[in-house]
């Protein structure tokens, strides 16, 4: 290898090929010491090869005649000379000294290696897109990315009123349809921000399948679309409300199950239809079991399509100089023309501490308030009227 070839090369690669080479010390020294060395291994290497080459060629071509080799007695009395150890195991010793001191050795970080592996993600990659995620049957979260490719494109078709947009995530109610922007069951909106890339959602209802839209709505009402989210379905919140017909079976079978589990008194159909009712209303806490008739296991009643939701929301508003400058949970707000603010949070249960900072123009003064927010939601069982 040409020393211009060598000197191309990176430390890493340097290093990589001075190992190949069994170049000694390589790791203390520096590139300019490393590059000579490997360039004297290497043509040492291309010698011992050329070297080999010219002996097998030598061999082939004129094969050496043998003969007979006389043994020749020993006496006894002379001392049987040991053999003589090896010069490669000096070698080999130097190499596993080599070895463990390079063990305990530190060295500095390769240069360009904060380039190959940086230390932090990205916090956006110029795509505009939404993905929602379940978190539990009434929950799911939701974040997002605008590119400033798809802001322009709006920025043509809504002209001078976009500062004047808000922006909403609209969350759609598409169980059991395909879903194509218009014919959901239901909707309703969430107003966030424009600063914000997340949100927690409260679905309100398990068990059913939903899409979000975020987009920005006029103060006129029209709705332009920025990017649709994947389909997400939530999990039920309690046990099924199917039950399978091949577990069902006779009063005769049940009485048989009831002896094999203790209860060999001898229990007459009404007596043991009565116990077996009265247990499963202790462990199903659903309304629909009544009771066990002459057909085994009764069916749970069909479930009603009346439907309940409740959500809230919190609005922090203030106002203070517009020329200065306001933080609400570390984030910068957009203050009006006369310095008044407002922004809105949904409210989920639990406590919430929002730390609200304004400072002057001129970076002398600060004043912050923090409210702290509690809620806690009670849900009762629905009443049925008879």
């Amino acid at each position: 290898m040409k020393k211009q070839q060598i000197k191309e090369k990176t430390r890493a690669e340097l290093l990589s090929l001075a190992a190949k080479l069994e170049v000694s010390g390589r790791h203390k020294m520096n590139r300019e010491s490393l590059i000579a060395h490997i360039a004297k291994a290497s043509k040492k290497t291309e010698r011992n090869k050329k070297g080999k080459t010219r002996t097998k060629i030598k061999a082939i071509s004129k094969p050496r005649k043998t003969r007979a080799k006389t043994v020749k007695k020993v006496s006894a009395r002379g001392p049987v000379p040991e053999p003589t150890q090896p010069a490669d195991n000096s070698i080999e010793k130097h190499w596993q000294e080599e070895v463990e001191q390079a063990k305990f050795q530190l060295f500095s970080a390769l240069r360009g290696s904060e380039a190959l592996f940086p230390q932090e993600l990205p916090r956006e990659y110029g795509e505009t897109r939404i993905v929602v995620m379940v978190r539990d049957p009434y929950w799911a979260y939701a974040y997002w990315e605008i590119g400033p490719k798809k802001i322009d494109e709006l920025r043509e078709k809504i002209g001078g009123n976009l500062n004047k947009t808000q922006t909403i995530l609209r969350v759609y109610d598409i169980t059991g349809i395909a879903f194509d922007g218009f014919n959901a069951h239901l909707f309703f909106d969430i107003e966030i921000t424009g600063m914000m890339t997340n949100w927690y959602i409260n679905l309100g209802t398990p068990d059913r399948t939903y899409c979000v839209d975020i987009g920005l709505k006029t103060p006129q009402g029209d709705f332009y679309l920025l990017a649709r989210s994947n389909p997400v379905t939530t999990p039920r919140a309690g046990m099924s409300d199917v039950i399978d017909e091949a577990w069902e079976g006779t009063p005769e079978e049940f009485q048989h199950v009831y002896a094999l589990s203790a209860g060999r008194g001898g229990a007459g159909s009404l007596e043991f239809q009565e116990m077996i009712a009265e247990r499963l209303q202790e462990q199903i806490t659903s309304p629909g079991i009544t009771g066990i008739g002459s057909e085994g296991m009764p069916h749970q009643k069909k479930q009603r399509a009346f439907w309940f939701t409740l959500h809230a929301e919190l609005i922090v508003y203030g106002a203070t100089e517009p020329d200065a400058n306001v933080y609400v949970q570390g984030r910068q707000l957009r203050l009006r023309p006369d310095g008044t603010f407002s922004v809105r949070f949904a409210l989920p249960d639990g406590t919430h501490v929002i730390p609200v900072t304004a400072e002057s123009s001129d970076g002398v003064e600060m004043r912050s308030v923090i409210p702290t927010i509690s809620r806690s939601t009670e849900r009762h069982e629905p009443k049925i009227k008879r």
